[in-house]
């Protein structure tokens, strides 16, 4: 039985969908400057939680039976990142950053493998943008396991009369906020990209 929604329009929908959800993620990590431990588990947990309900939709509605396969363990990683956020009984600080690093090498590397399996069935839009958000992810993960939790700066700033502390926390708020702005535009230039039409083919008349 196909799904319910299986065309090239409700793949691209889906693209706008995690696009949105990316960017409001980004939007409330750059318009939040209180970048503490719990701060960067409540947003990392409402992005999991939203992109978990994303993934298991899409694999009812609109994916056939490989791909279905992809978004249902692409949705159970961000379903668990989003349980473990409210589970884990740590320090938060510590929790955000092993969570952030865990999800992102788990969901980075089932795209990206899925997305180089797709290139090799068939090159698709969709397999390289599963190639690309791949290594983006995996990117994340590489650069938040070099940022320790327990790292501080103190600085001071003369206009402001104060001084401040530069945590690996805020850093690692930091990055996940700035990979969800570049995933959210580049899924937002693939969902609103034009399908591309096939040339129907015509005989010539006699």
């Amino acid at each position: 039985m196909s799904p319910l929604f299986a065309t090239p329009r409700a793949a691209r929908i889906v693209l706008i969908l995690r696009a949105v959800i990316a960017a409001v993620a980004a939007l409330v990590v750059t318009f939040v400057q209180d970048r503490t431990g719990d701060f960067g588990l409540a947003v990392l947990q409402m992005f999991a939680l939203a992109t978990a309900v994303l993934f298991f939709a899409d694999s009812v509605l609109v994916r056939e039976r490989r791909d279905a396969t992809t978004s249902r363990v692409l949705g159970a990683i961000h379903l668990l990142a989003g349980a473990l956020c409210q589970l884990i009984p740590a320090d938060p600080a510590l929790a955000f950053h092993w969570i952030l690093i865990g999800w992102a090498a788990a969901a980075g590397a089932v795209e990206l493998v899925a997305g180089i399996a797709g290139r090799r069935a068939r090159a698709t839009a969709e397999s390289r943008d599963r190639i690309t958000v791949g290594g983006l992810t995996l990117l994340l993960a590489a650069v938040s396991l070099v940022v320790s939790p327990q790292y501080a700066l103190d600085y001071f700033i003369e206009e402001a009369g104060r001084e401040f502390t530069l945590t690996g926390t805020i850093l690692g708020v930091g990055l996940f906020g700035g990979w969800a702005a570049i995933v959210a535009v580049y899924l937002a230039i693939g969902g609103f990209s034009p399908t591309p039409q096939k040339t129907p083919h015509t005989k010539d008349a006699a």
